[in-house]
């Protein structure tokens, strides 16, 4: 039998997707600028800085959309990918340090964003804690910033 989780949290996809759009905006037209200066077709060069528009941002939601993160009595579980799924398990007792970081998109927005540190790691920041050593697991874009963060440091301290 599953143990059920005691908390679960999701990042707020709207959040997250805005500044995915922006940049794709600004990469599609430069990709058109491109895409024009070789076809000289601004029709051509339109539809392909559409479509890598489109794509940018269907990969981008249909990550975040995969995105879980579950608390349960002496672990956590963390369920990220789209295409190249990445399941980690934390327990408890491995976790040195707890972090909180609100940036001020996240503090526009009522987001903020967790990081479990475990030995081994940087502490830096980033999407899988990229550019770090050993574990360790960032939650983006979690509404109830403040509120989220005690629950898992309560978590935690039992441990």
């Amino acid at each position: 039998m599953e143990e059920k989780s005691i908390l679960t949290l999701m990042p707020n996809i709207p959040v997250a997707v805005i500044p995915t759009i922006f940049f794709g905006i600004i990469v599609s037209f430069f990709i058109g600028m491109i895409v024009f200066s070789l076809s000289k077709s601004g029709l051509t060069a339109f539809i392909v800085g559409l479509v890598l528009f489109f794509i940018m941002i269907f990969f981008r939601f249909m990550n975040l959309q995969a995105r879980k993160y579950a608390f349960y009595q002496e672990k956590a579980e963390f369920y990220e990918g789209f295409l190249n799924i990445v399941q980690r398990t934390v327990n408890y007792n491995k976790v040195t340090d707890c972090i909180l970081n609100k940036s001020v998109w996240d503090r526009l927005f009522g987001t903020g964003t967790i990081q479990l540190v475990t030995a081994g790691h940087t502490g830096g920041y980033g999407y899988h804690g990229r550019g770090s050593f050993g574990g360790g697991v960032v939650m983006q874009y979690i509404k109830n910033p403040d509120e989220t963060y005690m629950k898992v440091q309560k978590l935690l301290k039992k441990h």
